[in-house]
């Protein structure tokens, strides 16, 4: 039994229909100037695309170097760049290598250029320099040794008359130890001390320079005095009066002993012994119900001027003038924990320090 017409002709219709071919996408290979597929125009992409150029009429077997290279436009978007036959990786290395040789060599000439100028400007600030010493007044002075702060000149004289001005009953402008000595207050000050220690007749004949140097004196003096009554300092300033105390007494001690020296063997062996060798005399109240002193030797004295000392010692206390005038010497205890002056003749260190 045959189908029917209808269903015949409906497959028929089906089967002679062809289907419609998809297009596929294809790319203009600017190497070829030629449509090429996806594939094969990557594979040409691979080949002929290099740095960013498409190699034109390439010879089979030719070296890439003989190829003839077209500047084209960049796939990426980018501007227009153009491209030469030397551009390979080999050449490239060597540009980039020569540019910074000529970089380095530029920079070399500056530094070289910046360390010559700066070079002569130093040269000329010396110039200067020496120049403005030049124009300073030199001190009168023949020795080559570098000249110390000048210190000021001291006149016992001119100091305790300021001093008896400065805290007399009829004299109301004092010294404020608060404030500085430049102050409009103190600089007041002073210059009524200097009125009137000019106008006194005793003082007659004194430079005002020494007058002026007094008045300083007595000031930080004063304002000293004040930092040492503040209950801060005041161990400070117990213990720095005890150190002048010392200090007066081994002066006082030294020009004592330098007063009995007889023969000239101890003449010349005291010489440069300074108040610095000389011993510590501490007071003691209680012992044996008996007011002396304690005495204590320096450590670094040598065994040769602590018996000359004691030998210059024994001579002062034969006198019954400088017995009666000095407290006794109790005792001598250890050795005083006093450091070595750090300034003595090397000369007479030799005989009054104790060899190491």
């Amino acid at each position: 039994m045959l189908p029917p017409q209808s269903n015949l002709c409906s497959a028929t219709s089906k089967m002679d229909i062809p289907k419609p071919k998809r297009e596929r996408s294809r790319r203009v290979c600017e190497h070829c100037d030629q449509e090429l597929s996806k594939t094969h125009y990557y594979e040409h992409r691979k080949r002929y695309f290099i740095n960013g150029v498409w190699i034109r009429e390439v010879t089979v077997g030719a070296p890439l170097s003989t190829a003839k290279l077209t500047p084209l436009r960049r796939v990426d978007g980018l501007a227009a760049e153009q491209c030469y036959p030397e551009s390979t990786n080999d050449d490239l290395e060597k540009k980039l290598l020569s540019a910074f040789s000529g970089w380095s060599q530029q920079v070399t000439q500056l530094i070289t250029q910046v360390a010559a100028d700066l070079k002569g400007e130093m040269a000329e600030i010396k110039a200067r320099l020496l120049a403005l010493e030049e124009q300073q007044p030199r001190p009168n002075c023949s020795c080559g040794e570098d000249q110390k702060r000048k210190r000021r000149v001291h006149n016992p004289m001119v100091a305790e008359k300021v001093r008896r001005l400065h805290n007399s009953d009829e004299n109301d402008r004092r010294y404020e130890p608060e404030q500085g000595l430049n102050s409009s207050h103190n600089e007041a000050v002073t210059s009524h001390l200097m009125a009137t220690l000019t106008g006194s007749s005793d003082m007659d004949g004194v430079d005002r320079g020494v007058l002026l140097s007094a008045c300083k004196t007595y000031y930080e003096t004063v304002r000293r005095s004040f930092r040492y009554a503040q209950p801060a300092l005041s161990d400070q300033a117990a213990a720095l009066k005890v150190s002048a105390r010392s200090r007066q007494r081994r002066k006082r001690l030294l020009e004592a002993r330098r007063s009995v020296l007889a023969t000239q063997q101890e003449i010349d062996f005291w010489q440069g012994v300074t108040a610095d060798m000389m011993s510590d005399e501490e007071d003691d109240d209680t012992a044996e119900g008996e007011a002396g002193w304690i005495v204590k030797p320096p450590s670094f004295r040598s065994q040769a001027l602590s018996q000359l000392c004691q030998t210059l010692q024994e001579r002062l206390e034969s006198d019954p003038k400088y017995v009666v005038t000095h407290r006794k010497r109790l005792r001598i205890e250890s050795p005083s924990k006093r450091q070595a002056p750090s300034q003595y003749d090397p000369e007479a260190a030799k005989k009054h320090f104790q060899k190491p």
